[in-house]
């Protein structure tokens, strides 16, 4: 597994990407394990596995995130924005 930031989201067309070792990942909502789309927020960690030989895909394609999970450290996003430290209860 992956470790990267989710640095682009779509939200009406259900796609993003996600930025990991100076590589940028595509990412459908298909992807996501454990976490709806609407639960994301950019500059989440995520967990994933890279795919460079997707099928479907062009050549020269950027390659595909799959198996995607929040890290274990973040939380689900509420309305697209990460909650901050004093508003998540513990």
């Amino acid at each position: 597994m992956a470790r990267g930031m989710i640095t682009t989201l779509v939200s009406d067309r259900g796609f993003g990407t996600i930025a990991s070792d100076g590589e940028e990942y595509f990412f459908n909502q298909s992807a996501l394990q454990g976490v709806d789309f609407e639960e994301l927020a950019e500059g989440q960690q995520v967990d994933f596995m890279a795919d460079f030989d997707a099928p479907g895909d062009r050549p020269g394609e950027r390659p595909r995130a799959v198996s995607i999970r929040l890290a274990p450290e973040e939380l689900p996003a509420v309305d697209g924005e990460v909650l901050p430290p004093g508003k998540v209860a513990g």
